[in-house]
């Protein structure tokens, strides 16, 4: 990393310690004149730099139209600064936050807001990193925010602090605050394009494993008896009908289950075996299969259905 990167990185670090000493950086947190900061835009400057130009001529050459130019300008673009502090005091951020997403996808984070005063907000812009968006919020109403992040490798993604600003009503000041989203992103793996099948039936530890009860509840055949069968056992009407001791035969219902072993998952390295897991997880999940899935030390399942789903691209993506 070369020094200007370094200082760079110094300079947003305490920056960003700053701010977040200033007040609550994270939501929910109401948007206050401590959190606010506002700045004449570049067009702004401009336009000061010729007032300045014309009160220095008016009053050089005593010229009173053009005092008189000069203070209404002025004091119109007070009163532009005013109105863009106005647009950001006061708004609510209820939530800011973004579902796990496959490395690859775009994250979105959504930030929700709420506006309780009887005016509207408009032209609130959001940024951060590469992302951006603009939104108008009516009087007291609610709406939200949705910024698409790129994500690139599976794991815990900070998406860093969040812009949001305005340059309402004229375009001479900005108005912005900084807020930080309440937790990181979690970044699933992402899954083999082409995996192997699933590991069915192979006699091995990763592969479909049945249980097998003894003997169960639910009723399976009729049989001859055999000594030592019990008497609620037999069937006496149909060992009258066909002239024989029949008794009823029981069976408990089988269950069986997919293990999955990212130790035993083919893959040239940690990597592409999580990547095969993960395209595993999802065809289980999408064919309804119960599987128990090991990974990282923990053991999960058997189970099946969304819930377990995520709980287990939860436990890959932190490996």
């Amino acid at each position: 990393m070369s020094a200007v990167a370094t200082l760079r990185n110094a300079v947003q670090i305490r920056l960003d310690r700053w701010v977040k000493r200033r007040a609550r950086a994270t939501p929910p947190l109401r948007l206050a004149y401590r959190q606010i900061f506002i700045l004449p835009t570049r067009f702004g400057w401009l336009l000061g730099l010729l007032m300045f130009g014309m009160l220095l001529g008016s009053l050089n050459f005593n010229n009173n139209l053009g005092l008189l130019t000069t203070f209404i300008v002025a004091g119109l673009a007070l009163n532009s600064m005013l109105l863009a502090y106005r647009n950001l005091r006061g708004l609510k951020i209820q939530r800011c936050m973004a579902r796990p997403v496959f490395a690859g996808q775009p994250a979105r984070l959504r930030i929700d807001l709420i506006n309780d005063e009887a005016r509207p907000r408009p032209g609130l812009q959001f940024e951060c990193s590469e992302a951006f968006c603009e939104v108008d919020l009516p009087a007291n109403a609610s709406g939200e925010a949705e910024l698409e992040l790129p994500t690139r490798a599976r794991g815990w993604m900070n998406p860093g602090r969040i812009g949001i600003r305005t340059t309402y009503p004229t375009g001479l000041f900005t108005g912005w605050a900084w807020f930080w989203p309440e937790r990181s992103i979690l970044i699933w793996p992402r899954p083999a394009e082409s995996p192997p099948p699933l590991p069915l039936g192979q006699g091995q530890e990763s592969g479909r494993e049945v249980r097998r009860e003894p003997e169960g509840e639910s009723f399976h055949s009729l049989r001859n008896w055999r000594q030592g069968d019990p008497l609620h056992r037999i069937a006496w009407k149909a060992s009258q009908r066909h002239q024989t001791l029949l008794s009823r035969e029981f069976r408990a219902e089988q269950s069986d289950h997919l293990m999955l072993d990212l130790d035993r998952a083919p893959g040239r390295d940690l990597e592409e075996r999580i990547s095969v897991l993960t395209a595993w997880v999802l065809q289980a999940d999408q064919e309804q299969l119960p599987w128990t899935l090991s990974a990282g030390g923990q053991i999960l399942g058997p189970d099946f259905g969304d819930a377990h789903a995520h709980r287990c691209l939860d436990v890959l993506a932190e490996l």
